[in-house]
C-alpha cells in the first residue's frame, strides 16, 4: 500500500523580476524548460539548473544531508553565507560535473557571477512509503482513536501503512490476506471477526502465531507437525504446542521514495554594486531524490 505525504499544494506561476532604478543587469532567468538537478556530498546539498544554449547556470547550495527529504513539514531555509544561490555565466559548455565534483573543473571559466545570501529557499517534500502488502490505503491510513496516532496494530512503532507485518506474528501481511487470489474477503481462519493479517493468533488455539514456529527460524509458515493435513500449525487449531515464547521478529522491508520541489522567495542577487531582487523563483521539482529499500527489525 502506498501513501503520499503532500506537505504543500500550490502552483507558483512565472518569474517576477525587479531591479532598482539605474541597475542594468540580467533581467530574466532562462531556465523554465531546464530540469532541476541535485547532488550531495558530505554536509552539502546542491540544486542546480543549466541552460546549455546560453551557457548559464543557477544553483542553490545549502548545508544539510539527504535526511532533509524525509521531514514531514516544509523546510524554509534562510539564505546566508553558508546557504546561498549563485547565477553564473560561463565561457563554454557546462555539465553536472561542475556542481557535483569535489573540486570544480578549471574549464569552462565563469565570466560573470551574481550571488544571493538573503531570502528564503523553500523545500517541499513528497514522501512515499510503500510496504507492498496489498492492503487498501483506506484500511491502513487511519487514526487510532485510542492513541490519536496513525494505526499501529502490533504497537511496534511502525504504522500499519508501511508495516511489513501488521500484527507482529512473524508472517508477512501479504501472505495472510486471502486463501487464494480469487478471494475478495480477507481470510479469518478462526472466524473471530479479526482477519488473519491483524490477528496475533490466527487459528484461535491459544498459542500465538509467532510461537508456532517450533524449528527456530522465526517463521511459522514452514512448521507443519500434522503431516496428514499439510496445514501449517499456525492455521491448524488442532495443533497447539505449548512452551515456545519467541521474542525475536522477522526482518521488515519497505520502500521509501522522496521527491522535492524548490522555490526561492525574495532573493537579492549582488555583483559588486549591482543588485537584482527576485520575488519568486520556482526552480521546479525532482523525483526520486531518495529511492531505497529500508530494512529493519521492529522492537516491541
Amino acid at each position: 500500500m502506498k501513501i503520499k505525504i503532500w506537505l504543500i499544494s500550490a502552483v507558483i506561476l512565472g518569474i517576477l523580476s525587479s531591479c532598482d532604478d539605474g541597475d542594468i543587469i540580467f533581467t530574466e532567468f532562462n531556465f523554465e524548460n531546464q530540469d532541476l538537478n541535485f547532488c550531495s556530498g558530505g554536509s552539502d546539498l546542491v540544486f542546480f539548473k543549466i541552460n546549455e544554449a546560453t551557457q548559464e547556470a543557477i544553483a542553490l547550495n545549502i548545508m544539510g544531508t539527504s535526511e532533509i527529504f524525509l521531514q514531514e513539514e516544509i523546510s524554509d531555509i534562510n539564505l546566508s553565507a553558508t546557504n546561498f544561490v549563485t547565477f553564473r555565466n560561463f565561457n563554454g559548455p557546462i555539465d553536472a560535473s561542475y556542481f557535483c565534483s569535489s573540486v570544480p573543473p578549471s574549464t569552462p571559466e565563469v565570466t560573470d557571477e551574481f550571488r544571493a545570501e538573503s531570502g528564503i529557499a523553500r523545500l517541499t517534500n513528497n514522501l512515499v512509503l510503500d510496504d507492498e502488502d496489498n492492503v487498501p490505503e483506506v484500511l491502513e491510513l487511519v487514526i487510532d482513536k485510542n492513541t490519536g496516532l496513525l494505526l499501529d496494530t502490533d504497537e511496534d512503532g511502525i504504522p500499519d501503512y508501511f508495516d511489513f507485518d501488521d500484527d507482529g506474528d512473524n508472517v508477512p501481511t501479504i501472505l495472510e490476506l486471502f486463501t487464494n487470489n480469487n478471494d475478495e474477503t480477507f481470510r479469518d481462519t478462526d472466524q473471530d471477526g479479526i482477519p488473519d493479517y491483524l490477528d496475533p493468533d490466527d487459528d484461535g488455539d491459544g498459542v500465538l502465531t509467532r510461537n508456532e514456529s517450533t524449528d527456530g527460524n522465526l517463521s511459522p509458515i514452514d512448521d507443519v507437525n500434522d503431516q496428514s493435513s499439510g496445514i501449517p500449525d499456525f492455521l491448524n487449531m488442532n495443533v497447539a504446542i505449548p512452551g515456545f515464547n519467541n521474542q525475536e521478529f522477522i526482518l521488515h522491508t519497505y520502500n521509501r521514495n522522496a521527491g522535492v520541489d524548490v522555490i526561492l522567495f525574495n532573493v537579492r542577487f549582488f555583483n559588486g554594486e549591482e543588485m537584482n531582487t527576485q520575488e519568486t523563483l520556482d526552480l521546479g521539482g525532482i523525483l526520486n531524490v531518495i529511492n531505497e529499500t529500508v530494512q529493519l527489525t521492529p522492537e516491541f
